[in-house]
């Protein structure tokens, strides 16, 4: 019997288990799920923050435009105003240097026009109103700007009054710093109406007016901060940076790498996404024009704070993910434990139980799932082996009593070998022939029977002991029965069978079907070979033959045999020896028909030694 104390799995089994089969394709699909989880969240993270970026960019971005519109409207409707006023125009047109007039009532105009308008205080830097081709001049300044009256020559010189002369109402110069001023720098947009004549297609003058930055840097202070963007302003051909409440001069790094069509809010707002060559970082940018034309709003959203913000978001996701994938690790372990690991282990100590012979049924194994239906075909299959067991046992306790009877009817060997050995020479010396042969038949079948019960011999040595057996039988019947002998293949006679197996059959059909006729009688023994390659011999007689219920309880008791010296191997025995030896396939079987004949049939494999 094994000792399952001193039995250890070895580790490198464990892999080849159920249990790490199921824990390692539960890990693989947690493994996965949350890759798949983190991958989906990283990516939606990604574009909902870029997204709300953006569009609280663009909210903020509006905002600040149509502030700075709001700011430009009133220092271009100021000009606009001053551009139609029949007074300007007047004074435009004068022709005598001596009157005071129309000068007056221009300047009552602009007076009355700017102070109606109290946005025009901090928004412009001056107003100068030129003639052409005369040189009348008015001019309107803040006195924190103010500075000796300039010439119309001094403003015709000017690098830039080229450029805003050819792009009126724009602010095609830029950001420039005002030139009337010599202490110091007032940077400011310049830009340039004509007046036309009221009958000819002539300009009679300009308006040229200087905007303070003030329209752009205020609005700037409500709406963004440094450290949360970075704007940028295009102002005709130069970019200009907020800093430290001013625009200066700006370079931009950023090379456009594409356009980002469908995310902006507005239709005015364009999109686009840069990076910087220098440094490799990337940019989303958004551009928005103002009413004024030329100038634009740009801010750049830098992507490096918002990485930041998306990996600081997505590490918590992602400690998230794996706790929860953590926790559901282990209880569907815990889980699977329970439901598969406990009952296998329990089924296994079952099944060393059975091996160290315990059979008894086991109900604690007999769980309500597939399982349990195992632990009860283990339990079924445990009863049935000691069953058959028990019955082994029987049938084994059963052979052995029917060799202990075949033993019972042996007797004394060398006592009848001499006994039958002085008969013989007596009858020689008084010329008893009949009596000799008699006596060598019975002593050659006595010497068979002394050898034992269950050996197996070849068919022409059981073929012998039926012809001595049979001599006997005839000198007591006085010829009247007769035995014939007919086998198809000589090859048969090697083929095994136990001893003694024809001679019940043969005394059988002597004593119960032959001897009852009263007449003369026949035994044939034909042996021949059927198609499944087993062996059959039928051995029959013409005697009295039996009703269907003897046949049918001939292999089961044996009738009586009279005197027979071979009473206790009969019929019955002789089927049940056989199959014992051979299989249940093989035995005896019996067909008869009263009145006319009796056949035994006895089928045996064809084993040679």
């Amino acid at each position: 019997m094994r000792d399952r104390h001193t039995y250890r799995k070895p580790s490198w089994k464990y892999l080849h288990t159920i249990r790490f089969r199921i824990l390692l394709i539960t890990i693989s699909f947690l493994v996965l799920v949350s890759a798949a989880v983190i991958y989906v969240s990283y990516a939606v993270l990604s574009d909902r923050l870029v997204k709300n970026l953006i569009q609280t960019s663009e909210t903020k971005l509006a905002l600040l435009c149509s502030s700075i519109d709001s700011n430009m409207d009133g220092v271009m409707s100021f000009a606009d105003s001053c551009k139609k006023s029949s007074k300007i125009r007047n004074f435009l047109m004068e022709t005598n240097p001596n009157s005071n007039t129309a000068m007056r009532e221009a300047r009552e105009f602009i007076s009355e026009t700017y102070n109606a308008n109290a946005i025009l205080l901090s928004n412009m830097v001056r107003l100068v109103i030129i003639g052409n081709p005369n040189d009348n001049i008015l001019q309107m300044v803040e006195s924190t700007y103010s500075a000796p009256i300039t010439s119309a020559e001094n403003i015709y010189s000017l690098p830039y009054f080229r450029a805003i002369r050819s792009n009126q109402g724009t602010l095609a110069a830029g950001i420039q710093n005002d030139p009337f001023l010599q202490n110091r720098e007032v940077p400011m947009l310049p830009f340039l109406l004509a007046v036309e004549h009221p009958y000819r297609n002539d300009d009679i003058g300009y308006i040229f007016t200087e905007i303070s930055l003030n329209v752009i840097t205020k609005p700037m202070q409500d709406y963004f901060t440094e450290e949360t963007s970075n704007l940028i302003f295009q102002v005709g051909n130069g970019q200009y940076a907020y800093k430290d409440g001013s625009l200066l001069p700006y370079d931009s790094p950023y090379r456009q790498i594409m356009g980002l069509s469908g995310m902006a809010l507005d239709q005015d707002t364009s999109i686009q996404r840069a990076i910087d060559d220098a440094t490799g970082e990337v940019a989303i940018i958004l551009t928005r024009p103002l009413e004024t034309k030329g100038l634009y709003v740009k801010v750049c959203c830098d992507m490096q704070a918002l990485q930041g913000e998306i990996n600081r978001a997505f590490s918590l996701i992602t400690l998230v993910i794996i706790l929860s994938a953590t926790a559901i690790g282990i209880i569907l372990s815990w889980f699977l434990n329970r439901t598969i690991n406990v009952p296998v282990k329990m089924l296994q100590k079952r099944m060393e139980r059975i091996a160290n012979g315990d059979f008894s049924r086991d109900s604690s194994t007999e769980w309500d799932h597939e399982l349990g239906e195992i632990g009860k075909n283990i339990n079924d299959m445990s009863e049935n082996i000691l069953t058959l067991m028990n019955q082994k046992i029987d049938d084994e306790r059963q052979k052995r009593d029917y060799e202990y009877k075949m033993l019972q009817s042996q007797i004394n060997p060398h006592f009848l070998y001499n006994t039958l050995n002085s008969i013989k020479w007596m009858a020689t010396a008084q010329n008893a022939s009949g009596i000799a042969e008699m006596t060598t038949a019975l002593s050659r079948l006595l010497r068979n029977i002394s050898n034992g019960t269950t050996t197996l011999i070849p068919l022409e040595e059981e073929l012998s002991l039926i012809k001595d057996y049979f001599t006997i039988q005839q000198y007591r019947y006085g010829g009247t029965v007769t035995l014939r002998i007919d086998t198809e293949d000589e090859g048969l006679l090697r083929c095994q069978i136990i001893k003694f197996t024809l001679q019940p059959i043969v005394e059988n059909a002597i004593f119960h079907g032959i001897e009852p006729k009263g007449s003369i009688g026949t035994i044939s023994i034909h042996t021949y070979r059927i198609e499944s390659g087993d062996v059959c011999i039928d051995v029959t007689d013409d005697g009295i033959g039996m009703t269907p219920d003897v046949v049918s309880r001939l292999l089961q008791n044996d009738s009586p045999a009279g005197s027979s010296f071979f009473k206790e191997i009969g019929i019955s025995n002789v089927h049940k020896r056989m199959q014992y030896e051979f299989g249940e396939a093989y035995g005896l079987s019996v067909h008869s028909e009263p009145g006319k004949y009796t056949t035994v049939s006895i089928l045996l494999p064809y084993q040679t030694v």
